[in-house]
């Protein structure tokens, strides 16, 4: 299995890049994303990468980040989601707002991606509802991880520096929100109930909350339900 090609970009197309590792390319698939934020012809690139085998295919796809190569592995897991399709899903919507369209059970959201029609969009909400909150505690163990190993965290978190000022979002549910999710799960709520709960209420408020009160009018919420 190929983890992660580091090397020179040889070209660029529409959908996928070229790259020279010691003498030997490897095509590549990236987002569009990726593509609207490469460096030049010729210069250092590292992208995590997942590859297809099929009967009549191999195929590698490749990521800035780990947690995108993991939410890309997530979305090919629901069935009639492809290569293609989680691609593009990737390429036009923030990993944070999927995260939450799904918790909120909002498929039209999804639809905005190219290839996605209704039908997917609420498959991969039904699919993957209950997975999310298992995302956002990879997520957050992934940056305990790095934070205690400097060497992980130079490969991972600066990988923008290393790949000569490629940027990307940072799609990732912040700290204030995941911390306040384990706050719930503590008072003894689900990993669900308490992902969806923090979800709602952030998208509601029209203002920035800290964790306290994300916790205190989540909580509100969680015992008006009943």
């Amino acid at each position: 299995m190929i983890g992660r090609i580091s090397g020179k970009i040889d070209y660029i197309l529409d959908d996928h890049i070229l790259i020279n590792v010691g003498g030997i390319s490897y095509i590549v698939y990236v987002t569009q994303a990726t593509i609207s934020n490469l460096p030049k012809l010729g210069d250092q690139i590292s992208l995590f990468t997942e590859l297809i085998v099929k009967e009549d295919l191999l195929q590698l796809v490749g990521f800035v980040t780990n947690e995108e190569l993991e939410w890309y592995k997530l979305l090919t897991s629901v069935q009639g989601v492809g290569s293609k399709a989680a691609l593009a899903l990737l390429s036009y919507i923030p990993i944070k707002t999927i995260s939450r369209a799904i918790l909120l059970e909002d498929s039209n959201t999804i639809t905005a991606a190219q290839g996605i029609g209704p039908k997917i969009a609420k498959r991969i909400v039904v699919e993957l509802k209950s997975k999310v909150p298992n995302m956002l505690k990879f997520n957050k163990n992934l940056d305990i991880t790095m934070n205690k190993n400097p060497k992980l965290s130079e490969t991972n978190t600066d990988l923008t520096e290393k790949n000569n000022s490629l940027t990307y979002v940072d799609n990732n549910i912040n700290k204030k929100e995941i911390d306040a999710i384990s706050a719930l799960v503590n008072l003894g709520y689900s990993q669900l109930d308490a992902s969806q709960v923090i979800a709602k209420v952030t998208d509601m408020s029209d203002k920035e909350l800290d964790v306290e009160q994300l916790i205190r009018i989540s909580l509100k919420t969680l015992i008006s339900k009943g």
